[in-house]
């Protein structure tokens, strides 16, 4: 299941993890319709879950300029402020990826889509349970 939303930066904010490591920390303003805040809450479960049979994946585009560029990022939850509903979202930081760069270098509006997948689950188990079917068969 996919939900592609159009979103707001609302803050950006740089951090460091305990081993020293870069990040940068989003706050995305969801938009008041066509929200389904259960599909959301679902896929930050689903990713952090240690073993689950489902994949929870967070992508985010941005376009402008005539060009787009995609990051994936990693689920914090969400939260309120300001009455409004926001996602927070980490990327890595890498230099080379030039996110912040390239959302100050672009002129005009930028148009945000935050997209959210549910890949797998409801599968089969492996191995079913042993109905004991064959039990009245002679051999």
């Amino acid at each position: 299941m996919k939900q592609t939303l159009k979103v707001q930066l609302d803050a950006i904010k740089h951090e460091r993890d305990r081993d020293g490591d870069l990040f940068t920390t989003l706050h995305l303003e969801l938009p008041g319709e066509g929200l389904n805040l259960q599909h959301l809450r679902r896929a930050h479960r689903i990713s952090t879950r240690k073993e689950s049979h489902e994949i929870a994946t967070f992508t985010l585009q941005v376009f402008g300029g005539g060009d787009r560029r995609t990051w994936t990022c990693r689920s914090k939850g969400s939260k309120t402020t300001d009455f409004k509903v926001v996602a927070v979202v980490e990327l890595p930081f890498n230099a080379a990826a030039r996110f912040e760069g390239y959302l100050n270098a672009l002129p005009g509006t930028i148009d945000i889509e935050f997209t959210v997948e549910i890949e797998g689950g409801s599968a089969a188990p492996l191995f079913p349970k042993d109905d004991d079917r064959d039990e009245g068969i002679n051999a």
